[in-house]
This record gives structure tokens, C-alpha cells and sequence, in this order.
């Protein structure tokens, strides 16, 4: 079973080691509220403000695992990561979380729950940015609402998406079915980060409590299980990777090192396909345009001399392939917008 101390010895902190000192390289880790609720938990001190501050990040993540309840339950999108990996955590621990995680079946769903979080929350787009290859395009939308201390905290948010995993469009195509084992789904989801940025201190203490959830779980049949999925999914190399930096931190379950060891082959051989891989989806960034208030049931992409609009049940957004947008084609667009 995990304990309290994981992360302490997640971040590298040495026994005895002064508290503040210890909760300086857990704000550089990104895991200070994590920290801080291992402290409470093993009945260590802290002040008046830490205990405020803590309680705070766990009244926001608890929001945004009820948003994401609340979305499942009405509309039927799949809730993964989150709450699914936090109720394994040892107890009083706080698994830190900025947004909820959710996968609508069809794109109906997924502008069912935008607009819901949108009058619920008075959430607003981030982004609405399209995958679109030769024989589909998924959609995945960016929420943002204020937090409860909103000058001080980052805002909650929610992404919505069409697809389980979205790859990385260079050579990982998009996997649209969510697993139907959740754990093995968290797996998976925390090893699709890596498409993102490199992995981080959460990432690595979400392996650990995943790793023994499973490992009582599957027990010897974990060596054919997981390796057979990461095939599946494309993402040996990641998985491995996760493994074995956490490894380098804590012992993991002793699976865990056969899993390690049956993946590097598969690992190699889906980096091969990587260069190979033709269809694999185009991104585009979809920014939502200030005034811009035209809106449609569904998603319609509409060309202009500059570019294409997507008219969406949000309202317009300027399409394009970078995430930096030239002054001229913007001003453009918004024009191109109000003559809709």
C-alpha cells in the first residue's frame, strides 16, 4: 500500500529535513498543495495560512470533480484522470487538479456539456481547436471559469474532448475510445501527457498509486495486460518512460519491472511506426473572436480571404495552424465575422 511519506520521497525531501525548506522544492515541483495535505494528514504542523490556502485548492477540486459528475450523469460523457486516479490516494492525501478531463461520444454531447458549464459555471472558451484528418475530425474545448480566489489562483477549467487520446500530430494518430477499465484508462491518460510536456512530480506519485492499485489488481496476468494495451494505444515509449523515472524516485510493485522490460521492445518498434504513420490529423488552433457573436447547432467551417472561421454553438472562432496569430489576419477575421 502507498503511504504519506511518498511524497516527500517523490520530491527528493531527506528525513528530518527543515519544513520549509522541503515545501520550497514542493512549490518548485508544482506539488505544494499535495505536500502540504500529507503534512495534515501525518499530523505535522503547519500555519493558519498554509492550513487556509490548503483548504481552498481542496474546495476547488472538489468542484471540478462534482462539474465533472455532474456532466457524466446528464449527458453521458466519460469522466477519466481526475477523480478516478484521487480516489486511490491514500486517505487525506490531495491529488492536485487545474481542470476536469472529460470525453464526449459524438459531437452532440460534447457542445451539450460546453454549454452547460458555460450557464452552470459562467465558464468561457479557451480554445476550440479541431483534429481533422481524412476520415474524421474530433473536436477539443478549452473551459475556464474564476476560482474562488481569483486574482491569486490559477482559474478551474474543464477539457472536453471527442477522443480519449489525441496524440501528438507528428506520428501518434488519435485513439477516440475510452478504455473500459478506468484504472487502466488513468494509466494510460497520465502516459499521454508526455505529448504535452515532460512528466512531472504528479505524474510520477499518480504511477506509484496506480501501479499498486493494479498490481493487487491483475497480479502476474499485469506482465500480459498492460504491455498488450500499450501496443494498442501507441504509447510503450511513454509508459515506459513514466515507469522508469519513477522507479529512479521509489520502489514500485516488482510487476512493474517485467512491465518495463516487456515495453521496451514495443516501445521500439512504435517509434519505428512513428516515421511511417500517414494519417495523422491536422491540428488547428480555433481562437475564440471578442464580439464575435454568431453562433450555430453544430460545428461549420466557413472560408474568408484569410483563412476559414468555425462557427460553433460558442460563437466564432479564427482558425489556424499556429498558436500565434498575425495583427492583419485577426483584424480580418473579426471583420469576416461580423458580415456572417
Amino acid at each position: 500500500m502507498v503511504d504519506l511519506t511518498i511524497v516527500d520521497s517523490l520530491l527528493g525531501v531527506p528525513p528530518g529535513y527543515a519544513s520549509w525548506r522541503a515545501a520550497h522544492i514542493a512549490r518548485r515541483a508544482g506539488l505544494l498543495p499535495t505536500w502540504l495535505s500529507s503534512m495534515v494528514a501525518q499530523d505535522r504542523p503547519i500555519g493558519p495560512v498554509a492550513r487556509e490556502y490548503l483548504e481552498r485548492v481542496r474546495r476547488s477540486v472538489a468542484i471540478l470533480h462534482a462539474a465533472g459528475e455532474k456532466l457524466s450523469a446528464a449527458h453521458g460523457a466519460s469522466v477519466i484522470k481526475g477523480p478516478r486516479i484521487a480516489a486511490h490516494y491514500p486517505a487525506g492525501l490531495l491529488r492536485q487538479s487545474g481542470d476536469t478531463d472529460l470525453v464526449a461520444s459524438d459531437e452532440a454531447t460534447l457542445w451539450a456539456c460546453v454549454l452547460d458549464l458555460s450557464a452552470s459555471h459562467g465558464a468561457v472558451p479557451q480554445g476550440v481547436n479541431l483534429l481533422q484528418s481524412a476520415n474524421a475530425v474530433h473536436l477539443v474545448v478549452a473551459m475556464k471559469w474564476p476560482a474562488e480566489e481569483p486574482l491569486l489562483d490559477k482559474p478551474l477549467g474543464a477539457d472536453i474532448s471527442t477522443c480519449a487520446f489525441s496524440g501528438d500530430t507528428r506520428g501518434v494518430p488519435v485513439r477516440a475510445p475510452v478504455p473500459a477499465d478506468d484504472d487502466l484508462c488513468s494509466l494510460f491518460a497520465v502516459a499521454e501527457e508526455r505529448f504535452q510536456r515532460p512528466f512531472r512530480a504528479k505524474d510520477l506519485l499518480d504511477l506509484v498509486v496506480l501501479a499498486d492499485v493494479l498490481h493487487r489488481r491483475f497480479g502476474d496476468r499485469l506482465t500480459e495486460v498492460v504491455p498488450r494495451l500499450a501496443a494498442d494505444l501507441c504509447l510503450a515509449p511513454e509508459l515506459r518512460q513514466l515507469i522508469k523515472k519513477t522507479a529512479g524516485w521509489v520502489d514500485l510493485p516488482p510487476a512493474w519491472a517485467d512491465v518495463a522490460a516487456r515495453l521496451r521492445p514495443l516501445a521500439q518498434e512504435e517509434k519505428a511506426r512513428r516515421s511511417t504513420r500517414r494519417d495523422i490529423p491536422r491540428l488547428r488552433f480555433g481562437f475564440p473572436l471578442a464580439n464575435a457573436s454568431r453562433t450555430a447547432p453544430e460545428l461549420r467551417i466557413q472560408p474568408f480571404d484569410r483563412g476559414e472561421l468555425a462557427i460553433t454553438p460558442l460563437g466564432v472562432c479564427l482558425l489556424v495552424d499556429a498558436p500565434t496569430i498575425p495583427e492583419e489576419t485577426y483584424v480580418a477575421a473579426m471583420e469576416a465575422a461580423r458580415r456572417l
